[in-house]
C-alpha cells in the first residue's frame, strides 16, 4: 500500500483547487493508514466519513466553478465526480457492514484516481478558468 505523494505536476495553478487538493490528499493518505494498520472500526469509518465529505464538498465548488464559467466539459466532469462518490459510499457501506475488503486494491484505485483526475480533468478545468476575463478569475479566488 502506499501513500499519495503530491508532486508538483498536480498543481493546476488555481489556489482554490489546488488547497482542496491538498486537503483530499491528506484524507486519502489518512484512510489507507486507517486500513493498513487495522486499525479500530470507528477511526476507520471517522476516515471514511471525512473523505466522503470533503469530496463533495470540493466536488461541488469544483462543478460551481464550471457551471459558472460555461465550462466546455462540465457533464463529463460532473460525471467522473459522481461515479467516485459512489463507489466511496459503497465502499463504505462494504466497511460498515463488517466486510472484508483488497486495501491494496482500495489504496491503489484512490491513488490513482486521484493522480489521473487531477492531470487530465482538473488540468483542463484549469486551463479554462485561466483562460476566463481577470474579472471572473479574481471572482473565483475568493
Amino acid at each position: 500500500m502506499t501513500q499519495f505523494f503530491w508532486t508538483d505536476d498536480l498543481s493546476t495553478g488555481s489556489a482554490q483547487i489546488d488547497g482542496d487538493h491538498h486537503v483530499l490528499v491528506d484524507l486519502v493518505n489518512a484512510l489507507i493508514e486507517t486500513m493498513e494498520t487495522g486499525q479500530d472500526g470507528k477511526r476507520m469509518a471517522k476516515a471514511m466519513n471525512d473523505l466522503i465529505a470533503y469530496t463533495g464538498e470540493h466536488f461541488r465548488r469544483e462543478d460551481a466553478l464550471m457551471e459558472r464559467i460555461e465550462y466546455v466539459a462540465v457533464l463529463a466532469h460532473q460525471a467522473a465526480h459522481t461515479k467516485l462518490l459512489a463507489q466511496l459510499v459503497e465502499l463504505n457501506g462494504i466497511l460498515d457492514a463488517g466486510g472484508k475488503i483488497n486495501v491494496p486494491a482500495v489504496s491503489n484505485f484512490l491513488n490513482e484516481w486521484l493522480r489521473d483526475h487531477i492531470l487530465s480533468e482538473d488540468m483542463k478545468l484549469a486551463a479554462a478558468l485561466k483562460s476566463q476575463p481577470e474579472t471572473e478569475r479574481l471572482q473565483q479566488a475568493h
